[in-house]
């Protein structure tokens, strides 16, 4: 009863394990077809199909391509990724045949996969040769700058980004055309003497800075003497402006001052001629002065008779005719500027 229920499952199973494992085979055989016959190109890479050894296509794009089955077709991959290397310490000539060592970096990446493949090769390779190109190119710039413009200080990178720019550009082409390589930038790292010429040369730059200083010095001196010379120059002008016109302010005051004495005479002579005496007083009398004076003779007359009574220096007929005070105190009073 038994063996008779477990026969048809057995008879199931028997029948259905040849088709899964030509099912698996075959699927097997589609993967290795698929793998054997296609191939994926990643972001950062470019890919160069070989059919018997030479190139037949160049890949630049990402994506999955197709081929012949190895060993007809063969795939290589090369990194299109950015690379940085370094040019250590090698020495250099300057155009004043000044010995220097100029360390510089650079960055390339492939731009033609196929020359690259037949000229470089390994990554490995394709820095030894980038560095003997850039190391021509950078002692051809540097024979064509002196050192003394190459170590000036200005504003900005000065004299060492023509030096990169002249480095760029003489190693460009020969990178392109020979290695298959783009050069994307170069630059320098810093400016080293052989110990040999240090001293020697910190010596030559202390005596040109010296004397650039002296130089500096003496311009100024000259610029000041220039601005001292204009300074007084235009003070005496000024001065002799401040004079003229003092001169004609003063001359016309005069003249008016004449206008109102001659006014005042001829509306009363005898009157002028008493303020006259008074001024005259009153410049020669200061205050707390003892004069011993003979007061018969103007002006110190009035200071005895008083403004009223006759002066020796004028007729009867022009004596002044005010009634004022008849004392010398009176007369005093006139006087005093208070």
């Amino acid at each position: 009863m038994s063996s008779a229920q477990n026969s048809p499952a057995d008879s199931t199973e028997s029948s259905a394990t040849p088709f899964l494992r030509w099912a698996a085979f075959a699927l097997g055989a589609l993967l290795v077809l698929v793998f054997a016959t296609g191939f994926i190109v990643r972001e950062n890479e470019k890919a160069l199909v070989l059919r018997f050894g030479k190139p037949v296509r160049v890949l630049e794009s990402a994506g999955w391509y197709a081929r012949l089955p190895w060993p007809i077709d063969r795939v290589v991959r090369l990194d299109a990724r950015l690379q940085q290397n370094e040019i250590r310490l090698s020495e250099a000539i300057t155009r004043d045949k000044r010995n220097v060592i100029v360390p510089m970096f650079y960055t390339w990446r492939i731009a033609d996969p196929e020359r690259f493949l037949q000229r470089v090769a390994t990554p490995e390779s394709a820095t030894e040769k980038l560095d003997a190109i850039l190391t021509s190119a950078r002692n051809a710039a540097l024979g064509r700058i002196p050192f003394e413009e190459l170590v000036a200080v200005r504003e900005g990178r000065g004299p060492l980004a023509t030096l990169e720019k002249n480095i760029l550009q003489n190693a460009q082409h020969d990178a392109r055309e020979n290695l298959g390589i783009e050069l994307v930038e170069t630059g320098v790292l810093q400016i080293n003497l052989p110990q040999a010429n240090t001293e020697s040369v910190f010596r030559r730059m202390r005596a040109e800075r010296k004397r650039e200083a002296s130089q500096y010095r003496a311009e100024g001196r000259a610029q000041a003497e220039t601005i001292r010379a204009t300074t007084d120059k235009e003070t005496t002008l000024i001065l002799a402006d401040a004079r003229r016109y003092a001169e004609e302010t003063r001359g016309t005051a005069e003249a008016e001052a004449a206008r109102i004495y001659a006014g005042s005479h001829g509306q009363d002579a005898n009157f002028y001629h008493f303020l006259r005496q008074l001024q005259s007083l009153r410049s020669i009398v200061d205050r707390n002065t003892t004069l011993i004076l003979d007061t018969s003779s103007a002006p110190f007359a009035l200071l005895k008779s008083g403004p009223d009574s006759p002066s020796p220096l004028l007729p009867a007929s022009s004596q002044p005719q005010h009634s004022s005070p008849q004392s010398p105190v009176a007369a005093a009073a006139l006087l005093d500027p208070r």
